[in-house]
Formats: C-alpha cells, structure tokens, sequence
C-alpha cells in the first residue's frame, strides 16, 4: 500500500472519529398517515385466516404467576414462485421474498404491560402490511392507532418478536418505526400481524448465503406455540440442526417444485437458569440457513443436495470446506473496497516491513511487528477482518521470510462446538507458528494473547489436500486454556471522607490483564488518543514525515481538534459510566490514562479515576457510617427461583478481583466494625476473601474474589453460591466512625 493511501487512511480516520464525537441521531419521523391505510389493507387478510394456536384466549394454570404467556408467534417466509422458472435470467435480476408473522401474548401484570408498551413494525414496500389490537377480556378488540408511529434510528436493535429474519441480507432500506401501545393492562392480550416484501439484488451472483438463524426455543415468557416455516424452490439449500432437545426441522410437501420446512414448538417454559449460561450452547436451540444458488458457484461450499435437510458435516467435508475458503481469500476485496484484493494489501504490507529492515530482523521480531502491521492497518477501517481473512493475510507475510506456520479451525464456544458446525461463518481461524498462536487482531490485541470465545476448544490443524482429490491431512488439537490470575482486574483504592464529611472522595487506580483486559479495554481508551502514535509499534514512520508543509499543518490541526474534543467528552463518559456503575450520583471526575496495554512490554491496562461519591455516608448523631465494602461494585445476587439448577455451570473464563482499599480515619474520630467485615469463604469453585484492619490512622481492606475454572458441573452449584452470596452481603456493610473520648 502506498505511503499516499495509508495518509489517506489515516485522515480519514481521524474525520470518522470526529463526526462520531458529535451527538449523530437520525432525525425521528412520523409515518405517512397516506401509507397506514395501505398497512391495514395489506394485513387485514391475515386477521381473517386465522390458526387455531391463535385464537386460543386461555392459558395454562402453571403460568399464571409468569410476567406474560407468549399463546403465539408464528414466522413464515416464501421465496417468490415466479422466479423459480426466471431466477437469474436477463429479464429477472432481483430475489423477492415475502415473510409474515404474528404474535399473540397474555399479559399477566404491570411488568409485562410497560415491556410492551411500545412495538415495533418494518415498513419498506407498498407490499407490507401491519395491524396491531389489544383484545380485552370479553374478545373486545382495539386497533393501535399508527399515526403515532415514530421512525427508529438506522442501526437500532429492534426485538427479536419485531424483527424480520432477512432485513440483514436484504439491506438497509427498510425502514422499522416503534408506536406506543396505550391502554394496556394486565389480563389483556396483545396481537399483531405483519407481511413483508424483501428483494435482494443478485446481478452480480448466483450464489446467495443468507445469514444463518439462531432460533432458542425458550423466551422471556413461557410459550404456548412457536412454529416457523421456510419454503423455498429447487435452487435452494436447507441447512438445520436442533440441538439440548429442540423440535428438529421437518420437511413436508409442496408444490411446483417448492421444498417447505416447518419447525413447531410447544409448552415451553422459560428457563430458570440465567447466570454462567451460554444459551447456544445449553438451552434447547435450532439453527438454521438458507442458500441460493443458480450456478456452480455452489461447488465446494459447505452445504447438502439441493432439496436435502442438510444437518451435519464430517470432519474431512469441514477441514476441505475451509482450507478451500481460506486458498481463495487472496482474490476476495480487502475489507469490502472495490479498489484493491486481500493480496494487494499483503503486498503493500510485505513492502512497507522491507521498506523498515524486515529483512534484517530475527524471526520473532518479524513475526511481532507484521502483527502490529496489520493491527495498524485494521484500526484505520471501520470494521474488523474475519478469522479467515486475518490468517490468510499474516500467514502469507510469514511465508514472505519462509516462516513455517499452520492453520487451525474450531469453532466459537459462544454459540456451538466443532462437531456442530454447519455454517461457513462457524469457522475460526487460528495461526501456529511452533508453539505460539496467534489470534485474530482487534484494536487492542497482543500476539499470542487469548480469544475468550476460543479457550479450551476442540480444533483441527488442517492441511492442503493431496493433489488429485487425494486425502487431506487433519490433526485434532486443543486450544490452550487459561488460570485465574492470567485474568486479573486489580483496583486501588485511597478514600477519604471530603471536607463536609458528607460523601466520600475517592482515587482509584485499575489494572487489568489479559481476558479482562481484552473486555475493558474498549471502554478505558474512548476518548483517547491512544491510535496517534499506533505506527511505532512496528517501527513505522510518523504519518507527517512524508507530508508537505501544507498537509502536515492540516493533519496537526485535525489533530489538536480531536485532542480538544476528547478531553471534553472524555470527564463525562467517565461520569455517565460510574453513575452505572455505583447507582448514584458521582461529582468531580477525573480521567488519567497510565499504559494502554497495547504492547507486549507494557501488556497491562492501567488507568486512574477520580470522583466522589455523596451518597457512600450516612450521619448518625454525631457518628457516621461508611460503606467501603460498596466499592466494589454491584455484585450478582442470587434469586430464589436460581437456587435449584439444572445446567452445567459455565464461568467462560478463570478469573480473579482483588480490591485493595485503604481508607483515611477522619481527625477526631475511630473506626469500629472492621472485625464483623472479615470473611473467607474457599473451595474447588471460588474464593472470597475479605481482611479488614486498622493501621497507623488508615482503614485497610484486601479484597479478592475468584473463579477458579471455566466451568463445573451443576452439582457444584451449592458451592458457587456460598462466594457468590458472600460477596453480595459484603458490598452492604458499613464501618463506624465515632468521635474519640
């Protein structure tokens, strides 16, 4: 890449990160009320067929102390029928298909009447229809009135009750608008209806990948019926597997050369386990795909016969399906640009290290700095590379000085395990260089520092196929795990009271490695520059080196203004995070950035807070109460319906928290309760352990609280809960200041 783009890049980067300081919500509009009476008109034939499972008004007994009972949702798509006979001719370059949905749920108290009390419709073609009613007991129906309907900002998270399951591939143009429900009280029932017409543009390809479906079969309401249905034509592919006991797809008849898939759920409850939880992994789930294809673009991708229900892949179909994908990513578009391939990024990169003396460098040294090339170059894009993408591009660099390395698949412990793998985006990529891996790069990463979703999985090492279709050499392999204190979050604590004894005046110095870092990280550095001296990380140049006189002044410029800008913003992003975190009102803020943990010699992320809390005092007389213990944070507390556990338990990670709070005893005054503050609760599990002393005039308590593994068995669930409650009941206790006699 040119020394001109990476300026480029780089300027433009810095006008990203400056419109994005500034507040940038989509003006709201109202709906055309001319199109409201088209909605109705398109959905009122909906209201008019009804199913059994929706006129159901009833629901079981044992739901009645649930928040609200889900008696229906229903979600069938149909692919165009007229093109299966012109799909992908020169006439018909277009993919329309058509979705419609309904939702009926019984609202049992206030909580469930304000969780609805706004709901969500797609309006994006003359071809949609909406209507939404509130049936009173009696079936006295109410239509909302749209006219109060209100755009939502391009990017919002609609609910997954709202949403539609192809608004990703089918683009952006789809405008979603939110209307307020009035009138809604418990014993009501909630129902609407919805149709919609999508299109996708497939001049360019016959080969259409829609975004895989995760459908978990239990909500946040227990569910009467849940039924999707996917029909499609003889160009298509059908992938699901259900999985921890969900209804499996089923394929049933249809006509003029149309496949339909039907999937039906009944009496689901919810689930009672909510916490150390991976829903993909453990709950009942069905996921799903389709594919189109009209050509032999289709050859080698990871999918079944067409009309097949595709539920498994072997290991040898994966391992080929991915080296397959991995040898055509030099020719793909570098991070979406139409301008230049993967392998022209891995050229300009190879250039840029010889130009810096890569090839004078030991082999490590080489290794790092290509890494934090590429990292350099990711962090001026708006997004991110895949595992794929990632590996390709610095697995070729390392070919560049005959560096051996190897690639590894698995697949993310966040939503599925090696084995289930079914869809092409499952695959992760991982690069072996001897013993060392190195992961796919963020903004933030080290070489070699652990993915969180990747610890302790399954992986093959995959190799190129003997020529020939000859067999293909796969290796199995376990990814690394990780202890505890890998994953610290250490925070120091000096407090005071302030000079009104009437809050709390506190520093606090945080320190965080490794996967806890990697989760912080993003949060601690907003706001800062920590992206202007990026380029030294791999022994680049200063952007302005090269600059005439003209553009160096403009780049300094854009600079200071960035600098300006964050130091305002910055104080009250702090603020806004703390008041989060404390559920109180916080004053004086102060921000100090110590290392940003972006590099391999100073891999620790460090920085100070100032603030004061007003509300950590109480007064008593002339007494007062302190609550050092609160510093820590709200911490998870237990309900009674978790107490009995069905599901394994799954921490995600080992990890340890210590605080470290030194407190200064006012003038005057001493300090009483500190022996009822200490407690020490161990075992296989976890640990919390709380010391409380006094010394020379200060008030001093260590804190620690730890999982130990990643994961146990549900029966070490009593175990879990003795640190967990120990460390809830603790954030509520208060030392004693008295007045010395």
């Amino acid at each position: 890449m040119t020394t001109q783009l990476l300026r480029l890049y780089f300027t433009a980067t810095l006008v990203l990160l400056f419109s994005c300081m500034a507040t940038n919500l989509q003006a709201q509009s109202y709906i055309d009320e001319d199109f409201i009476e088209i909605l109705e008109k398109n959905a009122r034939f909906m209201l008019q067929d009804v199913p059994a499972a929706f006129k159901e008004t009833n629901t079981p007994a044992k739901w009645d102390k649930e928040s609200a009972v889900l008696i229906g949702v229903s979600r069938n798509v149909v692919f165009d029928r007229k093109s299966s006979g012109g799909f992908f001719t020169r006439r018909e370059r277009s993919l329309y298909f058509f979705e419609k949905s309904r939702m009926r749920v019984k609202l049992n108290d206030n909580n469930a009447v304000k969780a609805f009390s706004e709901i969500y419709f797609r309006y994006g073609s003359k071809e949609d229809g909406f209507i939404a009613r509130i049936i009173k007991p009696g079936d006295t129906a109410i239509n909302i009135d749209l006219k109060s309907a209100v755009a939502v900002e391009r990017g919002t998270d609609i609910p997954d009750l709202f949403n539609s399951f192809f608004d990703q591939v089918a683009g952006a143009g789809y405008q979603y608008y939110k209307v307020p429900v009035s009138d809604l009280e418990p014993g009501d029932i909630l129902e609407y209806v919805t149709t919609t017409k999508s299109k996708l543009d497939v001049t360019r390809s016959g080969y259409v990948e829609f975004s895989p479906i995760y459908e978990v079969c239990s909500k946040h309401y227990p569910v009467l019926h849940n039924e999707i249905a996917i029909e499609t034509d003889d160009k298509s592919f059908f992938k699901s597997l259900s999985l921890n006991g969900a209804p499996i797809f089923k394929k049933e008849p249809a006509s003029d050369g149309f496949f339909r898939y039907v999937f039906v759920d009944k009496n689901r409850d919810t689930e009672k386990d909510i916490n150390f939880i991976s829903p993909f992994i453990q709950y009942p789930i069905v996921k799903f795909q389709v594919i189109y294809s009209n050509n032999d673009q289709a050859k080698g991708a990871l999918i079944g016969e067409k009309g097949e229900l595709k539920s498994s892949f072997s290991k040898e179909e994966l391992a080929r399906k991915a080296w397959e994908d991995y040898e055509q990513v030099s020719s793909a578009p570098f991070a979406g640009s139409q301008f230049f391939t993967v392998q022209q990024f891995i050229d300009g990169c190879y250039s840029e290290l010889v130009k810096l003396g890569a090839k004078s460098w030991n082999e490590q040294e080489y290794i790092n700095k290509a890494y934090y090339l590429v990292r350099n170059k990711i962090l001026f894009q708006q997004g991110y590379l895949s595992d794929k993408k990632f590996a390709h591009i610095f697995g070729s660099l390392l070919y560049q000085r005959d560096i051996k390395s190897e690639i590894i698949i698995t697949a993310s412990n966040n939503i599925g395990r090696l084995k289930d793998i079914l869809f092409e985006e499952e695959i992760r990529y991982i690069i072996k260089i001897g013993d060392k891996l190195y992961f796919n790069v963020t903004d933030y990463s080290n070489p070699g520092e652990l993915d969180e979703s990747l610890i302790d999985n399954e992986a093959y090492i995959i190799y190129a196929p003997a020529k020939k279709g000859g067999a293909q050499e796969i290796k199995p392999f376990t990814l690394p795990g990780t202890v505890a204190l890998d994953n610290s979050s250490l925070y120091q604590y000096t407090t005071e009271l302030t000079p009104d004894m009437k809050g709390l005046k506190v520093s606090r110095t945080s320190h965080y490695k490794g996967i806890q870092k990697a989760k912080n990280t993003v949060n601690a550095l907003r706001y800062t520059t920590f992206m202007l001296d990026d380029y030294k990380n791999y022994g680049g140049n200063n952007p302005t080196d090269k600059m005439k006189a003209r553009e160096s002044e403009e780049y300094d410029k854009s600079v200071r203004s960035l600098t300006d800008e964050f130091k305002k913003q910055k104080p009250e992003y702090v603020k806004d995070r703390l008041e989060s975190e404390f559920e109180q009102p916080v004053n004086n803020v102060k921000f100090t950035l110590v290392t940003d943990g972006r590099t391999q010699k100073k891999n620790v992320l460090s920085f100070r807070e100032e603030f004061e809390l007003p509300d950590f005092v109480r007064k008593a007389g002339k007494k007062y109460l302190v609550n050092l213990t609160g510093l820590v944070g709200s911490q998870l507390q237990i309900k009674k319906e978790e107490r009995e556990r069905k599901n394994d338990i799954d921490n995600r990670y080992p990890r340890t928290f210590t605080w470290s709070i030194q407190f200064k005893i006012p003038d005057g005054y001493k300090a009483e309760g500190l022996t009822e503050l200490n407690k020490m609760v161990d075992n296989e599990t976890g640990a919390f352990k709380l010391i409380a002393k006094e010394e020379n005039g200060m008030v001093l308590i260590d804190i620690q609280k730890v999982y130990k593994l990643k994961g146990f068995s549900a029966a070490k669930w009593s175990d879990m809960l003795a640190f967990i409650d120990a460390a809830y009941n603790n954030t509520y206790k208060y030392i004693l200041l008295t007045p010395k006699q």
